[in-house]
């Protein structure tokens, strides 16, 4: 419930965990943008980074240097989904003289940001702990702590400094917004907070893709079955032994592996049943995903995947697609409709499994289940916990009336409608302006001093009339 001790913000100043020009568009702090950037102003700073990469890791260092360059270029842009994304000049280096250096610019270059675009009390989201440093440089209207990886087992990330920035986080944030149970409690443990928060899905554009197949080109005269993944093949979360071996106990099956590749992951390139597609655009991922016969989550056995919760597990289900994965906490909230398996053997194993037993009723089975967790249904759960911190948006005037703003892009939306909020499922608390609030305050006291009178008359009379009065004044005076 909000009360007179509200704090309230104007817009929201998001650091984000990937880049925006560069990186999949499907992460979570980028879905939560897009929903806020409908009511408020938003500025997206792209990631910060937590390591620097290193020539180790082959082609992937020299594109992602690359890439940085040229994000960096653009500085400041509109980001075409109503928000603008601004690319600091940054290094990723924390210690000593020359980090402390790039810390005081990066809070002059996003304090300049938010003066030229208006933005007084920002929300500041934090999905990339290394912001932390310059946070205090920063006015703002509250702080949400994104945590939905333990960076502490990060490889090749200082695992101590991954630890200083997420508790000095945490201990700021009014809301610490975990993707796991198992990050749940291991925020309650260190910190004494955390809110479960799974990660939602874009339920609509999978379950359409899933339901009418449109193969892209690169797959669509492959022969079945096809066993795909889509994301990132890394080292510090996919198995490249299990891997290797499933791939070469299935010759019969195809393979197709969807995302970039780091150094490691290139000799599979080798083997004759597998097709690997580069990194596609959000917007055409679903497509590649609905040729897939089954899909596969080969997982690491790791600190980092214990805590994980891909957004991939929900698109794969929205598909209605069987899914084959390494066990992990987070996969066994799925109610059975997933296959697990530790080992090569085990896992082709049920790959064949799930290949036997797909049918129409287990694919609608898995739709239905993911359905419920969509993007806007995460959001209205938010929007729910700021609100219960007492945080909540800025408005000159009553809303009560229809009022709207305009986006640079030329798009109208609602800024905040009293009565029932967008987001909120049917029979939640209705969240509204702070004036809208504070004048349901002062009626609910007066109404609740009126039946106290009304009481006390019945038991002996008194000068209802000018007490009544009187109290009503108290009231309007305490809330005006």
């Amino acid at each position: 419930m909000i009360t007179a001790r509200t704090r309230a913000f104007d817009s929201v100043l998001c650091f984000g965990d990937s880049d925006w020009w560069y990186h999949n568009r499907g992460h979570a702090d980028m879905q939560f943008m897009r929903r806020f950037a409908r009511h408020w102003p938003v500025l997206y700073v792209n990631s910060l980074g937590m390591k620097t990469p290193g020539a180790s890791d082959g082609r992937m260092f020299l594109r992602r240097v690359s890439r940085k360059a040229k994000s960096v270029a653009r500085y400041y842009r509109k980001g075409g989904e109503g928000f603008g994304v601004l690319s600091p000049i940054f290094l990723p280096v924390f210690d000593g003289a020359f980090g402390h250096s790039l810390t005081r610019a990066l809070g002059l270059q996003i304090t300049a940001a938010l003066r030229a675009l208006g933005m007084h009390r920002p929300l500041v989201w934090v999905a990339c702990p290394s912001a932390v440093d310059v946070l205090d440089k920063i006015p703002r209207g509250g702080l949400v702590y994104q945590l939905s990886d333990c960076y502490s087992a990060l490889r090749g990330a200082s695992a101590t400094q991954a630890a200083r920035m997420e508790a000095a986080l945490a201990q700021q944030a009014d809301l610490v917004v975990c993707s796991s149970l198992s990050l749940v409690e291991r925020a309650r443990h260190l910190y004494r907070r955390g809110e479960y928060v799974d990660h939602g899905v874009d339920f609509d554009r999978f379950a359409a893709a899933g339901s009418v197949p449109d193969p892209p080109e690169e797959v669509r005269d492959l022969p079945s079955p096809i066993v795909g993944f889509f994301g990132n093949l890394d080292g510090n979360t996919v198995d490249r032994a299990l891997l290797d071996a499933i791939i070469r106990s299935r010759p019969e099956y195809r393979f197709v592996l969807v995302g970039p590749m780091s150094r490691e992951f290139e000799s599979l390139r080798a083997h004759g049943n597998l097709t690997h597609v580069p990194q596609k655009p959000y917007c055409e991922i679903a497509r590649y995903g609905a040729a897939f016969d089954v899909a596969i989550m080969p997982w690491l056995r790791n600190e980092w995947i214990h805590h994980c919760n891909p957004i991939k597990l929900k698109e794969y289900l929205s598909l209605g697609k069987p899914v084959v994965s390494t066990p992990f906490p987070e996969l066994r909230r799925c109610g059975g409709l997933c296959y697990e398996a530790t080992d090569a053997v085990t896992f082709a194993a049920a790959i064949d499994r799930a290949l036997a037993e797909d049918d129409p009723a287990r694919r609608a089975e898995r739709r239905a289940w993911a359905s419920p967790h969509t993007w806007d249904a995460k959001f209205g759960r938010i929007l729910r916990l700021l609100e219960i911190r007492g945080i909540s948006c800025f408005s000159e005037s009553c809303p009560r009336s229809p009022q709207t703003r305009r986006h640079e892009n030329g798009g109208a939306s609602r800024i905040y409608a009293c009565g029932k909020w967008a987001y909120a499922p049917p029979g939640d608390p209705m969240i509204r302006c702070m004036r809208c609030c504070y004048d349901d305050v002062l009626k609910r006291t007066v109404l609740d001093v009126r039946s106290i009178l009304g009481r006390a008359q019945q038991r002996a009379p008194l000068p209802r009339t000018r007490l009544a009065r009187d109290v009503r004044r108290l009231a309007e005076r305490s809330f005006s």
